[in-house]
């Protein structure tokens, strides 16, 4: 039986790593980097980045930034649309590959 879906809030913010004033370099400034046509999957994260330190995983589903849904956006609009965000670093929905395992 599969679970059912949970939404999960991620900030990357986390003041120590010294991370950038803009989301100019989003997401590898952040240390993930996105694929998929549309929705985008999180296809790496950099061990000890904020990305890390905030949970994200390889293959998890990213369905909304800063509550805007972007399940439908390919990859490069989802990053464009992130790199014009005011807030830095932008939260992310993401629903995770874990809760969709039986």
């Amino acid at each position: 039986m599969v679970s059912p879906l949970r939404k999960f809030y991620f900030s990357l913010c986390y003041p120590d790593l010294g991370l950038p004033a803009t989301n100019q370099n989003w997401p590898e400034a952040f240390g993930f980097r996105l694929g998929g046509t549309g929705p985008s999957y999180i296809l790496s994260v950099v061990e000890g980045s904020s990305a890390y330190l905030a949970g994200l995983q390889p293959g998890d589903q990213v369905v909304d930034i800063e509550g805007q849904d972007v399940t439908n956006l390919s990859t490069p609009a989802l990053i464009a649309l992130a790199q014009t965000l005011k807030t830095v670093p932008p939260s992310i929905g993401v629903v995770s590959r874990i809760e969709q395992v039986s």
